[in-house]
């Protein structure tokens, strides 16, 4: 399934700050922090995600940037670098490929830094930023594979509802496993509901 992403007409903020860590908007000036980050989390990246593969390079992170500042263009995707100051700790951002009124969330953390509680608070800060600057946006969404527990716990804490576990289908041809999908409702419905 192909969304057309003319729905979305707003955009989140370039930056926004919580509690030390920082959203920034993908852009060059990440590229080497980037770049660090996931060839040092190679194998687990690669055991949860679909992009990375062996010998991911700079060149790579940059044709990825090129990607994510033509999309966030277009309204097809957003994407954040995580700081922790000037240190790189991952990605996060939204996608739209759901359809109309929904986004989905997805995030990364370099191996070295998970555990630290960087997913769990950047979700919450991608609630806060759709909530407060996408009025577009009726609901967020996550997918991630069944197995992955820290991924659940992270939903979970962000408020989202587990609402199904499904087989991947022909809207998701990179995913490999069963999907655990998770949603949260932002705006209320006409029917009441929230």
């Amino acid at each position: 399934m192909t969304v057309d992403p003319t729905w979305l007409v707003s955009r989140p903020p370039a930056v926004v700050e919580s509690g030390g860590i920082v959203l920034a908007r993908a852009a060059e000036a990440h590229v080497d922090g980037l770049t660090a980050a996931i060839q040092t989390s190679l194998p687990e990246l690669m055991r949860w995600l679909t992009w990375p593969f062996d010998g991911f390079g700079r060149d790579d992170t940059r044709e990825w940037l090129r990607h994510a500042d033509e999309d966030w263009a277009a309204g097809r995707d957003f994407a954040y670098t995580i700081l922790d100051g000037t240190a790189v700790v991952g990605s996060t951002g939204y996608t739209n490929r759901v359809g109309p009124g929904w986004l989905e969330l997805g995030t990364w953390v370099r191996t070295s830094r998970a555990g630290e509680g960087f997913a769990r608070r950047t979700t919450g800060m991608l609630v806060d930023i759709a909530r407060d600057h996408l009025p577009e946006v009726d609901g967020l969404v996550i997918h991630h594979d069944v197995a992955h527990g820290a991924s659940s716990a992270v939903a979970r804490a962000a408020g989202f509802t587990r609402v199904a576990e499904i087989d991947p289908g022909p809207d998701r041809p990179f995913q490999q496993t069963r999907e655990a999908v998770w949603r949260l409702h932002l705006r209320r419905t006409a029917e009441g509901n929230q």
